[in-house]
């Protein structure tokens, strides 16, 4: 049986769809969406969009609207994770032609190396061969270059560089908030 609608149809049909599978939405796109950066609203907008395509997609392949459910899921979750990464906007990106461009006084002002060292030298000695390693890199690192130069995890490297940032701020000593029992 081939079913035809027409544009307005398939849209109001995506809309009523997706008003009432709301929870299902929701949990497909539950593990994504803080990774997402998208409001609730913005879900809803890209399941219509999803659920129109879907829409469109079985009825053009004369498949039963029976499997909306099943194909929708499959089709919002691949959007959801292109959404996570940033697929459109990394995608056509070509790196050789992004120009950085710096404050002339910054660029020309050379590092104290004193100033350097003081800073270095409230750090323990794991932390101080991180940082000077990180230092003498030529471009920027991120963690997962850091963490297999010295066979951690970037997870592990976070945490290490947090701490060596909250060593160098208070120095020795530990910061701890006092909570006094009398008000």
């Amino acid at each position: 049986m081939v079913m035809m609608l027409g544009n307005r149809s398939m849209w109001q049909l995506a809309i009523a769809w997706t008003k009432s599978n709301r929870v299902l939405i929701r949990c497909v796109a539950a593990q994504y969406l803080p990774y997402m950066g998208c409001s609730l609203q913005d879900l809803e907008s890209e399941a219509l969009l999803t659920a129109y395509q879907t829409l469109a997609g079985l009825l053009q392949n004369e498949k039963d609207l029976t499997l909306m459910g099943r194909y929708f899921r499959v089709v919002f979750r691949s959007r959801c994770i292109e959404l996570t990464m940033g697929v459109n906007v990394v995608a056509d990106c070509d790196m050789a032609r992004i120009y950085v461009t710096q404050d002339k006084n910054v660029a020309d002002e050379e590092l104290d190396p004193g100033v350097i060292e003081a800073a270095l030298s409230a750090l323990t000695g794991r932390q101080r061969q991180v940082a000077q390693w990180i230092l003498n890199q030529p471009t920027p690192v991120n963690a997962d270059m850091v963490g297999q130069q010295f066979g951690i995890t970037a997870r592990g490297v976070r945490r290490l560089i947090n701490c060596a940032i909250s060593r160098i701020e208070n120095g020795h000593r530990r910061v701890c908030q006092n909570v006094s029992a009398h008000p």
